[in-house]
């Protein structure tokens, strides 16, 4: 048996004993006892605000307890109210699966302490009430009912506190971390409500009785509702609000390490520890990227190790790992692990952080004691870690994003820093500075030699222009164009004397082009013209003076003796046919005009 379980389970004696010698001293419960279903009730409300409590990690839970213990002292024997309080406590740990921390064993420890624990105090606070004269039953509140009320919640509150206190520092925690004055002090606040609820029953008013449970009940279920709500809005907050904050500080401090720091703090404020460290899974470099750990209470800086080892295991399984005692261990074991010169752990401890079935990295603690951690330490080491994977992941996304940001921006920087420096100077080259960003973003929509529109831009212009067509019932007609022996002057005058001509054919297109057509270049060779609103003998003639214009062109500056000739096919579009129709009806007139010597219109007919 560990060291710890042996200090909790002898605690759990001595509490026994003293409950033993106490009852003994002072009386066990007599009758006359009162009704069953007020027994049955009490002992339900205790379970209902513990059950729906607000839960405090690793602590167990905040809840309304004070009201049910303080209406039990306030209206029987302090003997049967203790008995009545405590047998509560001896179920809970067994019906609440995080409260036990996924451990029998840890529930029976639970159950014990907390059992001996509410009796000795309530037996306690009910003698300083019954001595300070406080009424049984009370019926009405006066100066000597108030005081003994005042008096005896103390008592509760301190006993209460102690006894928790001595529990954690024997299970190992630091519990000077974890019992703040808020938590201890908090239970006094619904001390109110246990002497209203006393009252209440006492003067026998069953339909205020009854309203007023289904008061507590509500205020209960909605108060375990915001704080579950508030529980998981925290857990994103450590994330959201740095990534409000989009500047690093001075240190070149990371979200991710600011998540990481609160993960290690609580770690360990809940476990004691000779080392600790957190390592994530560095998927680009294969390898384990220690971002956090400390040995012998001094913290080092982030470090590297190859994906092997202990850590290597649990990252491959999934599983957590508990070694009680390392001497003990497998040899096979022992030859696998990653050990630092001089370094001989007792126990050790190491979980698995997992989002969505993904393992993201290890939390690892060691201590040179043999069995010091137990298995409820796995479980609540494993809880902390699920509530963490969701942070740690959200912050390495927003960290990725950042660095995308960052080389967007020093990318972007390059290449205008010369307008950023005048802009500096003049706030009107903000205006340009902005029609530049517009222009790149047309440039994903534009021929990048012609800067006409490319064939995606054409494509959706078309599908468009179609449905204007057929709400308005207009025509539209389309033309394809093509370059007549267009690899022959690349052969004669060269790549780029064709590159110009295509250029200057992209000129003369859109010079005869109207507002609303649309002039784009969709192959090497080969564009088309939109024209909306156009009829066939339109789009013809259009197409006919667009054939003279580039026939007549001279290209000679391009490169002595060159000329250019196209072929186009023309057609138009009906409300029965698809864009895919219209372009290949188009492509058959295109194909009809170079069939027929090229340097021609051809429209297409469906009659041909």
């Amino acid at each position: 048996m560990r060291h710890k379980d042996s200090r909790l389970w002898a605690y759990n004696a001595i509490l026994i004993a003293a409950v033993l010698g106490v009852g003994s001293i002072s009386g066990w419960p007599q009758p006359p006892w009162p009704p069953i279903e007020t027994v049955v009730g009490l002992i339900g409300l205790q379970l209902l605000v513990w059950q729906y409590g607000f839960p405090a990690p690793a602590l167990g839970v905040l809840s309304m307890e004070r009201m049910p213990q303080v209406a039990a002292i306030c209206l029987f024997p302090f003997p049967q109210a203790a008995l009545f309080l405590a047998l509560p406590a001896l179920l809970w740990p067994f019906i609440n699966r995080r409260y036990r921390q996924n451990s029998w064993v840890v529930g029976l420890q639970r159950s014990l302490h907390n059992t001996c624990m509410i009796w000795l105090m309530s037996m306690a606070a009910g003698w300083v009430y019954q001595a300070l004269n406080g009424p049984l039953p009370i019926r009405t509140l006066d100066i000597t009912g108030l005081a003994a009320i005042l008096v005896m919640a103390l008592v509760m509150q301190l006993i209460n506190s102690a006894m928790i206190t001595g529990f954690y520092a024997l299970d190992g925690r630091d519990y000077r971390r974890l019992l703040t004055p808020s938590y201890l002090f908090l239970d006094l606040a619904f001390v109110p409500f246990g002497v209203l609820l006393a009252l209440i029953y006492a003067n026998n008013n069953r339909d205020v009785l009854v309203l007023f449970l289904l008061l507590v009940v509500l205020i209960i279920l909605s108060l375990h509702a915001l704080s579950e709500s508030r529980r998981k809005i925290q857990l994103r907050l450590e994330t959201l609000d740095a990534a409000i904050d989009r500047n690093r500080d001075d240190s070149g401090v990371r979200r991710l390490d600011k998540v990481l720091e609160g993960l290690y703090k609580r770690v360990n404020t809940l476990f004691q520890s000779h080392e600790l460290f957190i390592a994530l899974h560095d998927a680009n470099r294969g390898d384990f990227d220690v971002r956090v750990e400390e040995v012998g209470g001094q913290r080092r800086s982030p470090s590297r190790h190859p994906l092997q080892g202990l850590a290597g295991n649990v990252f491959a399984s999934g599983e957590p790992v508990l070694i009680d005692d390392w001497k003990h261990e497998s040899e096979e074991l022992r030859q696998r692990a990653v050990l630092k010169p001089g370094e001989l752990p007792g126990c050790v401890l190491m979980v698995p952080l997992i989002l969505n079935d993904r393992v993201l990295g290890v939390i690892s603690i060691q201590h040179p004691e043999p069995h010091f951690y137990s298995s409820a330490d796995k479980n609540a080491l494993q809880t902390l870690a699920e509530d963490s994977a969701p942070l740690i992941a959200d912050a390495q996304t927003f960290d990725d994003l950042d660095d995308w940001r960052l080389r967007l921006e020093e990318s972007v920087a390059e290449r205008t820093s010369a307008l950023e420096d005048s802009l500096h100077k003049n706030a009107a080259l903000l205006t340009e500075l902005q029609a530049k960003s517009e222009l790149l973003s047309r440039q994903s929509r534009e021929d990048s030699l012609t800067t006409l529109a490319n064939r995606r831009s054409f494509d959706e212009h078309l599908l468009s222009e179609i449905q204007r067509a057929l709400r308005y019932r207009h025509s539209l007609s389309l033309t394809l164009i093509d370059l007549d022996n267009f690899k022959q002057i690349n052969d004669v005058a060269g790549h780029a004397a064709g590159d110009e001509v295509l250029r200057v054919v992209a000129t003369i297109m859109k010079s005869h082009a109207r507002a609303s057509d649309l002039v784009a270049r969709i192959g090497g060779e080969e564009f088309a013209l939109l024209l909306p609103e156009q009829p066939e003998y339109g789009a013809q003639r259009a197409a006919e003076l667009l054939r003279n214009a580039i026939d007549t062109h001279d290209f000679s500056n391009i490169h002595p003796g060159l000329s250019a000739t196209i072929s186009v096919g023309v057609a138009m579009w009906s409300p029965e046919e698809s864009s895919d129709n219209l372009l290949r009806h188009a492509d058959q007139a295109l194909y009809q005009a170079k069939a027929q010597g090229r340097n021609r219109v051809c429209v297409y007919s469906k009659t041909a």
